[in-house]
């Protein structure tokens, strides 16, 4: 299951609490959890936002860890997680209901 994740960090968040974000994230795209397979990652520097794209095996989908560990670093204000689906294929399926 590919998921679309996004981690936006806290404005005005100390240089310490930024750098130890940065750095978890950094590790995590160079070195995922046992089921998560980095397919992108982009980053809005300005936004203060990273984007990645990450296939999940049903098991790595399921550990909530996975989804809460950076929501526990101080500069880290959102972690949203989205399911990928073919953008046709959903919208043929909202159409037909």
């Amino acid at each position: 299951m590919q998921y679309l994740i996004e981690v936006n960090f806290r404005s005005g968040a100390s240089k310490e609490d930024n750098r130890a974000a940065a750095q978890m994230v950094r590790e995590r795209l160079e070195k995922p959890r046992s089921g998560i397979t980095v397919k992108a990652a982009v980053a809005d520097l300005g936004g203060g936002r990273l984007f990645f794209l990450a296939d999940y095996t049903e098991q790595a989908a399921s550990d909530i860890r996975n989804f809460l560990e950076f929501r526990t670093l101080p500069a880290v204000e959102r972690v949203d997680g989205t399911p990928v689906v073919d953008a046709k294929t959903a919208l043929d399926v909202y159409l037909s209901m």
